[in-house]
C-alpha cells in the first residue's frame, strides 16, 4: 500500500498529495476560497441556509405554476362543457373500440 503525505503548496496555497517514497505529486487540491467571514464552517452554514431559502422559493414558484395550470384546465373544461350544452348534442363521443 503506497504511503502518501499531504503538503500545502507554497505557490498556490492548495493541498498536494505526495507519494512518500518517490516524492511525486499524486493529486492536487485547489485552494479553498474563504468567504466573507474567513471561517469556512460559518460560510458553509450560511450557504446551507441560503440554499434552503432558494429551494423554498422554487417550491413556491412550482406550486403557483400548478395552480395556474389547474385554473386554465378548469376554465377550458367549463367552456367546452358550455359549448356542448348549448349545441344540444347529448350523444356520446366515439371510442376507439367502437371504430373496429
Amino acid at each position: 500500500m503506497p504511503r502518501t503525505i499531504y503538503v500545502t503548496c507554497p505557490l498556490c496555497g492548495g493541498m498536494l498529495e505526495v507519494h512518500a517514497e518517490t516524492g511525486k505529486v499524486v493529486r492536487r487540491f485547489p485552494k479553498r476560497e474563504s468567504g466573507e467571514s474567513g471561517d469556512t464552517l460559518t460560510d458553509a452554514l450560511k450557504d446551507i441556509r441560503e440554499g434552503a431559502a432558494r429551494r423554498e422559493e422554487k417550491f413556491r414558484e412550482a406550486q403557483e405554476k400548478e395552480r395556474d395550470k389547474i385554473d386554465r384546465l378548469e376554465t377550458a373544461f367549463r367552456e367546452k362543457r358550455k359549448e356542448v350544452e348549448e349545441s344540444g348534442d347529448t350523444s356520446r363521443p366515439l371510442r376507439p373500440i367502437d371504430m373496429e
